[in-house]
């Protein structure tokens, strides 16, 4: 007969205990991480844009309507950077790179939809129209941080 110490059976409980713990804890890592790479991504939200003209009454009798021209394209105020365009010729649509919610880099074609709600109308060398349920919005190239650049140093006499 094989006799087990008292310790000796203590001990390998808890071994026992602490390897269990080992392994929940991994388990529950290897979750963690596999739900944050392998978990769909949200749909971007665009805010709902303004209708021309809509409004409350007090609101429009308060500050008056805007009055705007259809043809020109008011600025965006989406998070959508434009980062570089290819514009139209003799023929072939236009296209635009951009970078949705700072995650996401797209080539779109003139007439592509951006995002839901969102579709590139127009491609030009410095901007691009997009419309937005209706309402026409241009988006500009990102204005250079001058602030950022580096000074030259002075010059020697």
């Amino acid at each position: 007969m094989i006799s087990l110490e008292r310790s000796s059976l203590a001990q390998t409980a808890a071994v026992s205990l602490v390897t269990l713990g080992a392994l929940a804890l991994l388990g529950w890592v290897l979750a963690y991480w596999t739900w944050t790479w392998f978990a769909p991504r949200p749909a971007p939200r665009a805010p709902a844009a303004a209708v021309a003209g809509g409004g409350t009454g007090a609101a429009q009798s308060l500050f008056g309507k805007l009055q705007r021209d259809q043809n020109i394209a008011a600025p965006t105020g989406i998070a959508i950077k434009l980062l570089g365009v290819v514009a139209a010729t003799r023929g072939h649509r236009g296209h635009a790179v951009m970078q949705l919610d700072a995650r996401q880099i797209l080539a779109i074609r003139e007439g592509e939809d951006v995002a839901p709600g969102i579709r590139l109308a127009e491609v030009h060398t410095d901007h691009v129209i997009l419309v937005r349920n209706g309402v026409r919005e241009s988006l500009a190239w990102p204005q250079k941080n001058t602030a950022a650049e580096p000074v030259a140093p002075p010059a020697k006499k």
